[in-house]
């Protein structure tokens, strides 16, 4: 798996001389710093730390986890800019060093290896009392394309998939579907077998009660499938769908998946549907 790391080298012998750094606070002897590289949402740390006997640790991402290690490692959840807190300490003298980690997700690959979403948090699961051939979905978007990761039971065989997909959050605008009663607005529909090698992305037209829809693009121009495999008892596939489909899209989208066999015998969907509350998954772009 190819691995995005950024690595940023903080010259920290030119502030040696000087009282204090532009980013650092205390006192003049005792300096913090440290540098990062960055392996998707998995980022480990390196502390150049000075004269410092006990370190703190602020990963800056809302989770509340910290660490007093000398070099951590912390699993992010989400892309973005986090703002990192080093604190240096040496009996009663601290030293600050604050520094800007980006973290741009993971570099997936549709290729069957699933390894690329071991830190890939899920971004829903089914409850064990609702019945569903999906069990467990994961979902990351990068610069030019959407990729979802679906566990299932041994009678997810994604013979037949739709995605309901709402592009433009507007719940107004699209199909509403009775699957998901609570906002679901569908702009589009990815129809099709993943295994099979067919299927269409259809635009919605008119009324949001009426269901109509025009052909816009086909499986094969707009998404890649892996295989099914069957890992640990649970069968995965995972696929990616290009952005440039489905419009302008910024911020979110939103998606309900339902899965049929062969013969258009419905076994699953995820999220759970055909409930007052269910409601489309939302993606974060």
């Amino acid at each position: 798996m190819k691995r995005y790391s950024v690595f940023f080298t903080l010259l920290f012998l030119t502030c040696l001389p000087m009282a204090s750094c532009k980013k650092n606070k205390g006192d003049a002897g005792l300096k913090a710093v440290f540098s990062y590289v960055a392996d998707g949402y998995k980022v480990s740390f390196t502390n150049f730390s000075q004269n410092a006997k006990e370190y703190s640790w602020d990963f800056g991402d809302g989770s509340g986890q910290t660490s007093a290690k000398s070099d951590p490692q912390h699993v992010f959840t989400k892309k973005g800019d986090f703002l990192v807190t080093l604190t240096a300490k040496n009996g009663s003298e601290t030293n600050v060093f604050k520094d800007t980690v980006s973290v741009i997700g993971p570099n997936i690959k549709i290729d069957g290896d699933f390894s690329d979403w071991e830190y890939v948090p899920y971004s829903t699961n089914n409850e064990a009392t609702y019945t569903s051939s999906m069990r467990s979905i994961k979902t990351f978007a990068s610069a030019d394309a959407i990729y979802i990761y679906i566990e299932g039971g041994a009678d997810m065989k994604m013979e037949i998939l739709d995605i309901y997909m709402d592009s433009d959050n507007n719940p107004a605008t699209g199909f509403n579907t009775w699957y998901y009663p609570v906002a679901s607005g569908a702009d589009f529909l990815l129809e099709g077998s993943p295994t099979g090698g067919w299927g269409d992305v259809f635009a919605h037209q008119g009324d949001p009660s009426a269901f109509s829809w025009t052909p816009v693009a086909s499986f094969a121009g707009v998404m890649k499938f892996s295989d099914v495999k069957t890992v640990s008892g649970k069968n995965i596939i995972e696929f990616s769908i290009k952005k440039n489909a489905l419009g302008s899209v910024k911020g979110f989208i939103n998606i309900g998946l339902v899965e049929s066999t062969s013969g258009w015998a419905e076994i699953g969907q995820i999220p759970a549907a055909k409930l007052a509350t269910s409601k489309f998954l939302q993606i974060q772009l």
